[in-house]
């Protein structure tokens, strides 16, 4: 008796084969279909990706970091560069807008008031915060504070009257308010490794020290970064370098 293979047998489907085969037909093809969307927009996703990078680097092109709204500034602030970056800008701007206060006060038959002085100075202080927070940037918001602060003093004429005496001690105050939230962002960043190299607390100590005596001497200015000095000194003092800070 002569049968057929056992192998042809197995190459014809059966009906529950075929049946499923069918049912799943329009599942395979919208799988294909997805597919190709989800290539599509990879490809969408690759362009948008340059495109902000080249938003990014117009932005910095320009130096506008320091106007970014939030929102912008916290979408640019994830790169490894970002904080000398923004420090760079922010240099830029600060000396721009002394530059026009200078120019100003050239073109004025009296001294400009320092409450103008003091309230454009003042528009820096939040980037310079949000600087602090970015990786390695406590120590060039450090640096960028302590230039405001000769800013100010460079539109010392020496014929100040006691308002405008009253209105440089009271931004002064706040610039060592600035300076001790800064300090305290260092410390906690050079505990995190991230200064390198190391800070050395006593060199900043003795800086600050003798600027101040030398504007108590020549204006009279008995309150430079006096709080900021202290929460320094307390750290040379512990002999711990940076790893706490006073409250």
């Amino acid at each position: 008796m002569h049968t057929a293979p056992l192998n042809n047998m197995a190459q014809i489907p059966d009906p529950l084969t075929r049946a499923f085969n069918e049912a799943i037909k329009p599942y395979l093809e919208q799988i294909d279909l997805l597919k190709n969307d989800l290539e599509d927009a990879h490809q969408q996703i690759q362009q948008y990706e340059s495109e902000r990078a080249d938003m990014h680097a117009w932005i910095d092109k320009r130096g506008l970091r320091p106007d970014l709204t939030p929102r912008l500034a916290a979408t640019m602030s994830s790169s490894p560069i970002a904080a000398s970056t923004f420090s760079s800008q922010l240099e830029r701007k600060m000396t721009m807008l002394n530059y026009d206060l200078h120019r100003l006060a050239d073109s004025l038959p009296s001294p400009i008031p320092m409450s103008t002085v003091t309230s454009t100075l003042a528009t820096l202080l939040p980037s310079i915060a949000h600087l602090s927070t970015l990786s390695q940037g406590a120590p060039l918001a450090f640096e960028l504070l302590i230039k405001l602060a000769g800013n100010l003093n460079s539109h010392n004429t020496g014929e100040e009257t006691e308002n405008d005496a009253r209105t440089i001690a009271e931004f002064y105050t706040r610039l060592d308010e600035s300076m001790v939230d800064v300090i305290r962002r260092r410390l906690e960043q050079s505990n995190a490794g991230e200064e390198n190299p190391e800070w050395k607390i006593t060199r900043d100590v003795k800086r600050l020290e003798n600027t101040g005596d030398f504007l108590r001497k020549e204006m009279n200015l008995g309150n430079y970064f006096v709080r900021s000095l202290e929460v320094l000194r307390y750290e040379v003092k512990r002999g711990e370098g940076m790893t706490r800070y006073s409250p």
